[in-house]
């Protein structure tokens, strides 16, 4: 990426008797003043619209550059809130015989979500008398959601995690 600005180097107006004028009548009567500083040891840089205005072109180019990076930084703050999620454990039991199966529970979101657009990572710990087909998340919403297994173990410990919705 270019620079925005385009340097301008300013430099001191020095002569030999700054400040100094000359005064001409007119003959109309008015007076005119000229500059009479002796010699000229630098000529300073003028004051113009064209060097103020680069001047003001600068300072608007990194307000947007800035507002821009301000936008970038909440997007990154955003993932990164989403990315840290919420963790949860819970137990989800069976009484009936396979194939069929009432394990279905509902799951509390401790930070309740700004909308659906959320994951649950899931990871079974452990499961009792049986074996786990497939773990089913359904029913989401912004504060919950279920959970429920498919096969044949009467009770299974899963571990959840919530990613994703940004946190109200």
């Amino acid at each position: 990426m270019g620079l925005y600005y385009e340097f301008t180097k300013w430099l001191d107006h020095v002569a030999q008797f700054p400040g100094r004028r000359k005064m001409k009548e007119n003959a109309d009567g008015t007076v005119d003043f000229e500059r009479s500083e002796g010699e000229i040891v630098q000529q300073g840089t003028a004051q113009s619209a064209t060097n103020f205005n680069n001047l003001e072109k600068g300072i608007f180019a990194n307000q947007i550059q800035i507002l821009q990076m301000d936008q970038r930084t909440l997007q990154s703050e955003r993932k990164i809130s989403d990315l840290s999620g919420t963790v949860g454990q819970i137990t989800l039991t069976n009484s009936r015989s396979y194939p069929f199966n009432n394990s279905g529970t509902t799951v509390p979101i401790s930070k309740v979500r700004f909308n659906l657009n959320y994951d649950v990572e899931i990871d079974v710990l452990s499961a009792t008398d049986g074996f786990v087909e497939d773990v089913i998340v359904y029913d989401k919403q912004t504060n919950g959601f279920k959970l429920r297994f498919t096969g044949s173990a009467k009770s299974i410990v899963i571990k959840h995690k919530v990613v994703g919705g940004i946190y109200k």
